[in-house]
């Protein structure tokens, strides 16, 4: 079985190759747009035309790639904000302070000095305007507490984020960029007014969630390190986690386990299965049990802050979820294509993130390397067998985020082995 044959994987690295094309060629939008438009229209002429020959038309096929090339280049410059006039980059501003209102929307890992969030701007200069910049707030500085979806004033001069000053050092306003922030504040008390129109959105109420699950937490008498562990695990929240601890993750190469991912998921999807097995006794019980499980898991998604190996798992779960309840065969590798083409249609910068490219990269060392390493030896008895499963299914993980991890950490994480078995 080839795996090109599945035309989703076709249209998928098409998909891909038009972000490709779409971030590294600066193309005016509109250009993009109607030429994408236009192929879309031939191609459904076509279609209609010679439905009979359609399976051995090779025209109709190179349409239907390069329609999708259009749609990948389409989808990332949808998703540049500073192509739109409203952008705040596009507007007057000062070479000073600028009079800005924003929306705290998430909040980041601090350092030692500042707490950090992203936000969003509304208005920029007494005009209407979109964009997202870094907030940094001095912790000894600022009493108000900055919560998610609060809306603040400010007049405060936008800094850019500073590249790293070393060769091959970690580049975090590349990484931001991403993100589409390309601006830092540094605010105080002096020079910010919280306003009181803000409106929740489904983002708020999820970390007004965590907030409250923290706080019980807390008072059943978690320490700090428990904690920040817990909210990594349970929470996807890694914000608060020790800097040391977070290291010896790093090197020991099992920080995966700290990142809210296919397991997790899998682990949830296999007790909400067993929940909600009842529903299957009743009328539409098929339909309503996979609408309640999707519904779930992707509300799960958004508490735990919707990271790119959360989104991936809750995705490839949620297409498992259906077509079990069509009750027809899935074979993992369409899968996992189906869920990166979904991702990826929606969120194209994903595919330059390194939480997603680990995410995937793992999975798909697991589902081809690891049964190929469980041959090489198979145990008699139950109770080595299933150490020597896990083993097996950490060992290929690892074998497929090698080529991830020397790219970009520049380092091989070889105490992993000595983790597992301990």
């Amino acid at each position: 079985m080839k795996l090109l044959n599945f035309t989703i994987i076709k249209l998928t690295i098409c998909l891909v190759i038009g972000i490709l094309l779409a971030h590294f060629i600066r193309l005016d939008f509109y250009v993009v747009l109607y030429t994408t438009i236009s192929l879309v229209i031939c191609l459904g002429v076509y279609w209609l035309l010679i439905k009979s020959k359609i399976n051995r038309s090779i025209f109709f096929g190179s349409l239907v790639y390069l329609c999708m090339v259009g749609v990948g280049m389409t989808s990332y410059n949808l998703q540049d904000e500073t192509l739109r006039p409203e952008h705040y980059t596009n507007q007057n501003s000062s070479d000073n302070y600028n009079a800005i209102v924003f929306k705290i929307e998430e909040r980041l890992k601090p350092d030692s000095y500042n707490d950090k969030y992203i936000a969003s701007i509304i208005a920029f200069n007494d005009e209407e305007a979109i964009g997202q910049v870094l907030i940094n707030t001095r912790r000894d500085s600022i009493p108000i507490q900055f919560n998610v979806d609060d809306v603040f004033y400010t007049k405060a001069e936008l800094k850019t984020i500073q590249q790293p000053l070393n060769p091959y050092q970690f580049d975090y306003s590349k990484y931001l960029e991403l993100d589409q922030v390309y601006h830092q504040m540094y605010l105080n008390t002096g020079n910010i007014l919280k306003l009181s129109d803000s409106k929740s959105t489904i983002y708020g109420y999820a970390d007004a969630l965590r907030t409250t699950i923290n706080t019980k937490l807390i008072a059943a008498g978690f320490k700090k390190d428990a904690l920040s562990i817990m909210n990594a695990l349970l929470l996807g929240q890694r914000q608060s986690i020790d800097k040391t601890i977070y290291n010896n993750y790093v090197d020991s190469g099992t920080i995966h386990i700290l990142a809210v991912s296919g397991l997790h998921v899998g682990i949830i999807l296999w007790i909400l299965n067993f929940l909600f097995r009842p529903l299957l006794y009743i009328k539409y019980g098929h339909f309503i049990r996979p609408f309640i499980l999707v519904c779930i898991l992707w509300s799960f998604a958004v508490i735990a802050g919707l990271s790119p190996s959360v989104t991936r798992a809750v995705t490839m779960f949620s297409v498992i979820s259906i077509a079990m309840h069509l009750k027809r065969r899935t074979n993992i590798y369409n899968t996992l294509v189906i869920s990166a083409f979904i991702i990826l249609l929606f969120k194209p910068t994903f595919l330059f993130a390194v939480g997603f490219q680990m995410s995937y990269l793992a999975v798909l060392g697991i589902v081809s390397v690891q049964p190929i390493i469980y041959r090489l030896w198979k145990p008699k008895y139950w109770i080595i067998d299933k150490p020597w499963q896990i083993f097996t299914v950490t060992l290929a993980a690892q074998v497929g985020v090698v080529p991830i991890s020397l790219f970009y950490f520049h380092q091989f994480p070889g105490l992993f082995l000595f983790r597992i078995l301990s």
